[in-house]
């Protein structure tokens, strides 16, 4: 019989710790982790910078065309377009290999049909606006600490971006509860409780063959 994969897809909200929930998951279970790691990747396949690809990936274009995500072969118009796309078929081969958490870049809808845990990591925006001030270096916040006005700000953009972006490259809501298979609410839970919650329910899923290839 062939090993299970476990392969895990964590959707968030800017700051609230979906990137530290992600890895120390992935380091419990033995896991490949892959958030960061997916700029390098594709920065490899496509040629431009990695902060180029950072200030890119997550967003939605500003004209209508057919969502790449289903049809991948699309005419490649723009920079842009190249990223989103191969970001898209690294995931899907990353899908393939298993035993790995990826974070945000629509994976929950791109490994649709492939069996996986999809979360959704969230937390109300004033505690959201205190972890990005605990840890600026790791939300790429500039050195010079902003206002909690323009963090707020920033906190609110990053969210209405990825909302944009997987709202328009997929057929779902970003964050509804109909979507993931688990909602967490990290200001209730912290960082290691997550963990905890996720970890359980693979464990619970698995001993009832739901994540069964």
């Amino acid at each position: 019989m062939d090993k299970k994969k476990t392969i895990v897809t964590i959707a968030r909200e800017f700051g609230s710790g979906g990137h530290e929930i992600g890895q120390k998951l992935a380091m419990d279970l033995g896991l490949k982790f892959y958030d960061n790691e997916l700029i390098c990747k594709a920065a490899e396949k496509t040629g431009y910078h990695e902060d180029y690809i950072r200030d890119n990936e997550e967003k939605a274009p500003s004209y209508t065309i057919s969502s790449v995500f289903s049809a991948v072969d699309v005419f490649q118009s723009s920079p842009f377009d190249k990223i989103q796309i191969e970001e898209h078929r690294l995931i899907e081969e990353l899908g393939e290999e298993g035993d790995c958490v990826i974070v945000g870049r629509g994976a929950d809808y791109i490994l649709q049909d492939t069996q996986h845990v999809s979360i959704f990591i969230f937390a109300p925006i004033e505690d959201r606006l205190e972890r990005i001030k605990m840890n600026q270096e790791k939300y790429h916040v500039e050195q010079a600490l902003p206002s909690d006005a323009v963090l707020l700000k920033q906190i609110k953009q990053v969210d209405k971006q990825r909302r944009r972006y997987y709202e328009f490259y997929t057929d779902n809501k970003w964050g509804a509860r109909d979507v993931y298979d688990l909602l967490i609410n990290t200001s209730k839970t912290g960082i290691d409780g997550a963990v905890k919650i996720i970890e359980t329910y693979i464990k619970e899923s698995r001993d009832k063959n739901l994540l069964s290839d």
